[in-house]
């Protein structure tokens, strides 16, 4: 075996041991590349499933809150306008012609005078009540119509006031008027 020989059989064997190691630097590469791209893969599911769960959580937080402020609007129309419909009947029962509101005057007296009562009403009703009333007339208050009945001293005081009627039946009926405008 002459000195070429040995040459060649060493570069044989060198380029033999260069494609082994080649061929196993291709398949670590590719192992490698295989292991990144399956752990890209699953950080990429992890990350869009969180974003789908956060974007639930959102999507649910956001709909509560249009939720509630839909409910705060209807609660505030809602609330406006029986305050339109009570203002209104302030309005109707402030505007009664003369000889409505003295009927229900005299009705008035009829069921509540006593004895020694004194009467307060709303100015526009003191003429009539002064030569009307059996009952000493004390004074004009600030209402829209109707009067109040006090004891001499002062303890009772009966109040028939067309305010505080409109107020009792409006908060009375409530419920009612509430279910007529809004029923759900």
């Amino acid at each position: 075996m002459g000195l070429e020989e040995v040459v060649g059989d060493i570069l044989a064997a060198g380029r033999a041991k260069a494609e082994q190691l080649r061929k196993e630097a291709e398949s670590e590469r590719d192992r490698l590349l295989d292991d990144a791209m399956q752990r890209s893969h699953r950080l990429r599911e992890g990350r869009m499933q969180e974003a789908a769960r956060l974007i639930a959580q959102i999507r649910v937080r956001e709909l509560a809150a249009a939720e509630l402020e839909v409910r705060r609007a209807r609660l505030a129309m809602e609330r406006d306008l029986l305050e339109l419909a009570a203002q209104g009947a302030r309005q109707k029962v402030a505007a009664l012609p003369r000889a409505e509101d003295e009927a229900l005057l005299s009705a008035i007296l009829a069921k509540g005078a006593e004895a020694g009562f004194r009467l307060f009403s709303a100015r526009r009703s003191e003429a009539f009540l002064r030569s009307g009333s059996p009952l000493p007339y004390a004074g004009s208050i600030s209402c829209i119509g109707g009067l109040v009945l006090e004891s001499p001293d002062g303890t009772i005081r009966m109040d028939y006031t067309y305010d505080t009627i409109l107020r009792e039946t409006v908060d009375r009926t409530m419920r009612e008027i509430y279910g007529i405008l809004f029923a759900r």
